[in-house]
């Protein structure tokens, strides 16, 4: 599945218009028989609904989807929000039909008098192309904050009003919807947080774009799922042995923290990985060995910058920084293996810690290195607040991918996964349960893995992530979101596997 951009699914209703021949007032009308369909689901005739219309073509969609619960028997009131006529022909259309119908359409002033008596509200005043912010104390700002704080059923249509629906942004208040109704595609920024909080549920309306048109856009942003997973790992040939499956090299663990090592080994191995390779001085393997049984383990000398170089040589993907330290000793190595490995890298944890003061560094690899940094490891990364980076995580994520030749993966709640050329991923599987120390290093080893074995960098990220969080919701439903434990997590995410 994908996303679009609003200026995406705008070039695509200019491209229906002006190439396929339906007119503006059919979209229009055709959305809102869509959106119909679904209001008249959560509503019953008992209710009392009242629809905030704006002066363009969202509020268009309001007008007529009120001229159709009219029809219905519904109870219906609209406030025109700007106390204005529409500013298009295609919304003034409908608002003149919607009048014509007898729909009660009350000033802006009336608000709060028909708000107290409401038990449904539908937002169409923005649509997406909103991009500023509404503040707290504006009159629009009073009046979603009225919206928000009543006990009624919320339904934006096409996308909350406060919301970028292009990046996920919210930058002052927004209206919080218990169903959100968009038009033709999800928009990118609604699977993003802040913005997802305020969609609720994500109802998708057909406007009936032809096919050739939807074969036309171009997507934004990948939303991985079971069909994706399906396409992108494939299932394991009969005459394959361990060799087909690629060899993973660790550099990873330190005598304070094997645990880190052993979950990405784990992970790693249960995911497919030909060979595990864990390369670490004697003492952490001396441990390591007491916990795990599969992997190869090859100590290392002092000289770890050359040792581990011999050893990449071998290996189809490295990864580096789950449980590691940040000594000087182990700087050095990997800043080594950053400018001389030929196989893909795999950077988590301390490994981004220890790049933090020279980020430049990525920029010296001979592959596209993946990242997989928490939001305060990003912060260190980027110089930003962890607050700016929360509030703007897809361009923080596209931005700097784009710029160090990177797999960005900006792990979370509706993690982002951004590729030097542009690509784009929103993860939408996961719970609180992976909030536990581990879950990171389980994840790290699941995409490593996976990249060990020939899927490509970005992919490797996006079916990596996804799988981890689909486990987790897995175990939501057996264990629950508390007593989850990251140990847990590698044997679901083999049963979800090809």
């Amino acid at each position: 599945m994908y996303t679009l951009s609003p200026k995406t699914i705008k070039d695509a209703d200019a491209l229906a218009v002006s190439k396929y021949g339906i007119s503006e007032l059919t979209l229009m009308k055709n959305a809102a028989k869509s959106c119909h369909k679904y209001i008249y689901t959560l509503i019953t005739k008992n209710d009392r609904v009242t629809i905030l219309c704006g002066k363009g073509n969202n509020g268009g969609d309001g007008y007529e989807i009120a001229s159709l619960l009219k029809n219905d028997g519904f109870d219906i009131t609209v406030i025109n929000v700007f106390d204005t006529i529409p500013g298009t022909d295609t919304a003034k259309h409908v608002f003149d039909d919607c009048l014509k119908n007898g729909v009660n359409v009350l000033a802006f002033a009336e608000y709060e008098k028909v708000l107290s008596k409401s038990t449904v509200i539908i937002d169409a005043v923005f649509g997406v192309g909103f991009y500023g912010s509404i503040d707290k104390s504006s009159d629009l700002g009073k009046l979603f904050s009225l919206c928000n704080g009543l006990d009624v059923l919320r339904i934006a249509i096409d996308t909350p009003s406060g919301i970028n629906s292009a990046d996920g942004t919210c930058r002052g208040i927004a209206f919080a919807a218990d169903h959100t109704i968009t038009m033709a595609y999800i928009k990118t920024g609604m699977v993003s947080y802040p913005a997802k909080k305020y969609c609720g549920n994500i109802m998708t309306a057909d406007i009936e774009y032809p096919k050739e048109l939807c074969d036309e856009i171009l997507k934004d942003a990948l939303i991985p799922d079971d069909d994706y997973i399906k396409t992108v790992i494939p299932k394991r040939s009969v005459d394959s042995h361990k060799g087909t499956y690629g060899r993973l090299l660790m550099f990873c663990g330190c005598q304070n923290m094997t645990g880190a090592a052993i979950l990405s080994a784990k992970a790693a191995l249960r995911s497919g990985a030909g060979l595990v390779n864990i390369a670490r001085d004697k003492g952490t393997i001396r441990i390591l060995q007491s916990h795990l049984t599969e992997p190869i383990f090859s100590p290392i000398s002092e000289n770890a910058e050359n040792d581990l170089l011999s050893l990449s040589e071998k290996a189809t993907a490295v990864l580096t920084g789950c449980g590691l330290g940040t000594s000087e000793y182990d700087k050095n190595a990997l800043y080594s293996l950053i400018k001389n490995a030929n196989c893909n890298l795999i950077i988590d944890a301390d490994g981004i810690n220890l790049i933090c003061e020279n980020t430049i560094i990525l920029k010296e690899a001979k592959k596209p290195p993946i990242l997989t940094p928490h939001p305060l490891e990003f912060s260190r990364l980027l110089g930003k607040t962890v607050s700016e980076i929360q509030q703007d995580r897809i361009n923080c994520a596209k931005s700097f991918a784009k710029e160090y030749r990177c797999v960005l993966v900006l792990k979370g709640a509706a993690t982002v996964i951004a590729s030097p050329d542009g690509r784009l991923a929103v993860n939408t599987t996961g719970n609180p349960g992976l909030a536990k120390g581990g879950s990171g290093d389980v994840l790290a080893g699941v995409i490593s893995s996976l990249c060990a074995q020939g899927l490509p960098p970005f992919e490797s990220a996006v079916c990596g992530v996804y799988l981890h969080g689909k486990a987790a919701d897995i175990l939501k439903e057996t264990i629950g979101e508390y007593g989850m434990l990251p140990s847990d997590l590698p044997l679901e995410i083999a049963k979800l596997l090809p």
